[in-house]
């Protein structure tokens, strides 16, 4: 039996409505959900203080051109039904372009130091000083736009407005020429199907129609000969195109090539020269930055390129970009710092409590606990087992309406991929997901086949010790964004880090985290989340409640508190008298004799490598280290029903409870496997099974519980997960 709390899922207004409520936490557990007068504040300062200068000025439009004017009207104040279905601008997406307008044409800041001056609030004037001149050489306007809730009709809003006055405004400062950057193939892919032979600006109301005729722009993809001269072009490229092939220091990590190439390994390519020319031989340039993240550091290659497009610009025509357009749901660097130039913030909360995306639940089982195996497949057993009886609930829910629920799981490294997989589509346990789950990572072998012919032919990619050839890659690209499509026999994707953005499938309705989440990797929970955030149907006050379920992982948990608390940015706390200087000066102390120093320099000796060795334990050996403790208890065979609970994202109201059956496992001996190589990675050893083996065996069932028992033996198989069990296997081998 399922109970759901149906109220914590009610969007609290519609998609284009200005917020005027949002949720918090209540103040005792059990109670519903606080619904709090008033737009939820952000911690962004430039963008919180925007909101209400651009809302006063949303009034009247005061100080905009007729152009703009004109524009803003059509989009907004009329109404829309392109293709016979009616259509509104999201608030979010209003709210940037008039950010973006007011901003740059309205009060003429386009330094990020005049910016800052004006919209950083206390100290304002200060901060504005500790901007480095390179971040003020083009204008840069960073949008903080929460996944899903549609970065693409901002761009297109945009380049409209740009390329119109442009056109009929006589002293306009914009241009009609764009690029439009991606940071690697999948985006680009996704880029495409909007922007390709001008898909966006023929399907969205974005044209006045008394303006049509005056509207030429033609679309260049990546390598694409330029066709005829228009009034205007729009080149859409991957960020390698723009760059030669140097090297350079980035501590950004590396994008996986299952995506294409990555910013920071690519090669130029012939063309790439071609394209710079072509671009650059525009008098006005706007760049427009998909997935901006990447672009945080200032050494990358990215950056060089809009250096580069900047310089040329310069030396032909004395004027350098128009503006540079950054777009991202996470706009952080690497130690989690919110980029200075963000203008509009439009976060994940208010886009679930409008109803754009799915709301977001963490699915908790109590007792839930990783398995003492080193097999990735059973050590995860619960969490999978939560994942695909959860997912499994969402298939027969959403099957009635014709659509299909995705179960999404995102692993550790490619062998735990590899094992996952198998088990998923093989042991009866998973009886739904046999012959169906499709893995995705760099280092697959096997062959995309094709099933079927004619246009009822589908496509699955069969594993086996063969290379993948390039081919067969692109297939299996093309087969991981059509996941969504009826015709795809897939239900499960297994992956390790590649699917992190531009894989925007809609239908993922449960996650499953199996990975650490470090800002080494360069990969937060919310890029995960945002996989699954994209809702099967359109939103709208009367659409379906949809909600996209996150098996418990600590990283989720904490999401709230470390992530989306909207309460500042990360900040380093420290005594007051222990604040660390900003600058140090050495001077030389004139008064001291220099010659008179004896200044004595170290020989330093040649290495030594330490190399850990094991020497020769015998059973009796083990027994003498374990006396020091007391036997352990046996446990009690575990119920096979686990409590599992939904739990609302951000005000951590129960959604949904539920109890689901979990198998028990038959035997033990993975726990073996399992405590020896956690051992061998503790002590820096290799091969040690011949030795270790043995004496882990006689030590799990002959010493550590006091009595003799066997693998079989569920009271030992219960134990076994247990953080007793592990604290005495390090305590008496290490």
């Amino acid at each position: 039996m399922t109970t759901v709390n149906v109220q914590a899922l009610e969007p609290l207004y519609a998609p284009w409505d200005a917020p005027n409520l949002h949720r918090l936490r209540a103040q005792r557990e059990g109670d519903p959900a606080q619904v709090v007068k008033g737009r939820r504040p952000s911690p962004i300062a430039i963008a919180h203080n925007l909101r209400q200068a651009v809302a006063d000025w949303r009034v009247h439009y005061e100080g905009a051109s007729d152009t703009t004017r004109e524009l803003l009207y059509h989009w907004f104040a009329q109404s829309h039904a392109p293709g016979g279905r009616p259509f509104r601008y999201y608030y979010c997406q209003r709210e940037a372009i008039e950010t973006l307008i007011y901003l740059y044409e309205v009060r003429g800041l386009r330094t990020l130091s005049a910016l800052t001056a004006e919209f950083a609030g206390e100290h304002a004037q200060l901060a504005a000083l500790g901007i480095e001149p390179d971040e003020d050489r083009w204008p840069r306007y960073a949008f903080k736009v929460a996944t899903g809730a549609g970065k693409t009709k901002i761009m297109s809003l945009a380049i409209v407005w740009s390329y119109f006055h442009s056109l009929r405004e006589s002293d306009s400062p914009l241009g009609r020429h764009f690029v439009v950057v991606a940071p690697n193939l999948t985006v680009f892919e996704r880029l495409k199907e909007d922007f390709a032979n001008g898909r966006i600006f023929d399907a969205d109301p974005l044209i006045p129609s008394h303006w049509r005729g005056d509207w030429n722009l033609s679309i260049v993809l990546q390598d694409e000969a330029p066709g005829a001269a228009t009034a205007g072009t729009l080149y859409l490229t991957n960020i390698h195109r723009l760059y030669d092939a140097r090297p350079r220091r980035t501590t950004e990590a590396e994008t996986y090539d299952f995506m294409g190439p990555a910013v920071s390994r690519a090669k130029a390519l012939d063309t790439a020269a071609a394209l710079r020319e072509r671009i650059t031989s525009h008098p006005r340039l706007m760049v427009l930055n998909d997935e901006a993240h990447h672009v945080w550091d200032p050494e990358s290659a990215w950056n060089d390129a809009l250096s580069f497009l900047d310089r040329s610009l310069r030396d032909r025509t004395g004027e350098g970009l128009v503006a540079q357009l950054d777009f991202s749901a996470t706009p952080k660097d690497n130690h989690g710092n919110v980029f200075k130039h963000v203008v509009c913030d439009a976060p994940l909360g208010e886009a679930v409590d409008a109803g754009i995306v799915k709301t977001p639940i963490i699915g908790r089982g109590k007792r839930l606990v990783e398995g003492a195996d080193s097999n990735a497949a059973y050590k995860y057993q619960e969490h999978l087992l939560l994942g695909y009886t959860r997912w499994l609930q969402s298939w027969q829910e959403w099957e009635k309406s014709g659509k299909k629920a995705l179960l999404f799981v995102m692993c550790e490294d490619t062998e735990a991929a590899d094992q996952i997989t198998q088990r998923l589509n093989t042991d009866p346990l998973f009886e739904h997901l046999n012959g169906f789950t499709l893995n995705l990572h760099t280092n697959l072998k096997g062959k995309v086949r094709r099933r079927g012919r004619g246009e009822s032919a589908t496509y699955e990619f069969v594993t086996s010790d063969e290379e993948i050839s390039e081919e067969d890659l692109r297939q299996l690209r093309k087969l991981s964004r059509e996941l969504d499509d009826s015709t795809s026999p897939y239900r499960c994707i297994v992956s390790v880090l590649m699917l992190r953005e531009g894989w925007d499938v809609r239908n993922v309705t449960t996650i499953v985290p199996l990975r650490p989440y470090s800002s080494k990797a360069n990969i937060l929970p919310e890029q995960t989340l945002g996989r699954g955030l994209r809702r099967m149907t359109p939103p709208g006050p009367d659409s379906a409640a949809e909600i996209v379920t996150v098996v418990e992982h600590p990283a989720f948990v904490s999401l709230y508190e470390d992530e989306l608390s909207q309460q500042g940015l990360p900040i380093a706390v420290v005594e007051a008298d222990q604040v660390p200087r900003t600058t140090v000066s050495i001077y030389p102390d004139p008064a001291r004799d220099l010659h008179a120093l004896d200044l004595l320099i170290p020989q330093l000796s040649q290495a030594h490598r330490i190399r850990s060795e094991l020497g020769e334990i015998t059973l009796q050996e083990v027994k003498d280290s374990f006396s020091r403790f007391a036997p352990l208890p046996l446990g009690q065979r575990r119920d096979d029903e686990i409590e599992y609970e939904g739990r609302h994202l951000f005000t951590g109201e129960i959604v949904e409870q539920m109890k689901l059956k979990l198998p028990l496992l038959q035997t033990g001996f993975g726990a073996l496997a399992f405590y020896r190589e956690e051992l061998e990675r503790i002590c820096h050893l290799r091969g040690t099974h011949a030795r270790l083996a043995p004496l882990l065996e006689a030590f799990l069932t002959t010493i550590l519980f006091g009595e003799r028992v066997f693998f079989t033996d569920q009271r030992l198989i219960t134990c076994l997960v247990d953080a007793d069990v592990r604290q005495h296997v390090h305590a008496t081998f290490i």
